[in-house]
């Protein structure tokens, strides 16, 4: 699909598809595959429910280095961290974001350190020794995934309160 086809289907602009293109570091391209249409989709959704832009861009920071130290094969290519998004996925064990599956629930106290799901030619330093621990950006990410999900709840009854008052203006019956 064009920009301007992903704009209608999401119902942004088109300027609010490339700040939030250059925002997630994604690729502008000629045509959108269905996932880039899911990850936006799932972008604007949590905005909706009162997501700061800032902390869905720190989970996307923490979702790509979870992706890249844990070798996740998610595929070749600019949007290989993306790709998964519009496959369904048991939600207890993917990242939020980019769908990738952990194969352990999220939310497991453990993981397994030193799995490697993607053959690679040996690093010459491990990634402990570079400043980068799986477990420390698993709880990070579980931190901040948490604040999500509260902030989730609450606007989630504003807006069901919200719901229920277009009753009284007669909105339920608009299409």
């Amino acid at each position: 699909m064009t920009q301007c086809e992903l704009s209608e289907r999401l119902g942004r602009p088109a300027p609010w598809i490339s700040r939030m293109r250059k925002h997630f570091g994604l690729p502008a391209l000629e045509e959108y595959p269905e996932c880039y249409e899911t990850f936006l989709r799932k972008v604007r959704d949590l905005r909706n429910l009162g997501v700061s832009e800032e902390k869905l861009v720190n989970l996307w920071n923490l979702e790509r280095k979870l992706i890249d130290i844990l070798h996740l094969d998610l595929g070749d290519g600019n949007l290989s961290h993306i790709q998964g998004c519009s496959v369904e996925a048991d939600p207890e064990r993917r990242l939020l974001l980019s769908n990738a599956d952990l194969g352990v629930p999220l939310m497991a106290k453990d993981l397994q350190a030193g799995l490697d799901f993607q053959q690679r030619p040996p690093e010459l330093f491990e990634g402990k020794e570079m400043g980068e621990d799986a477990l420390l950006l698993l709880r990070e990410y579980r931190k901040l995934l948490k604040s999500l999900q509260e902030t989730i709840c609450w606007e989630r009854k504003i807006l069901t309160e919200g719901l229920r008052w277009q009753k009284s203006v007669g909105l339920d019956r608009v299409r």
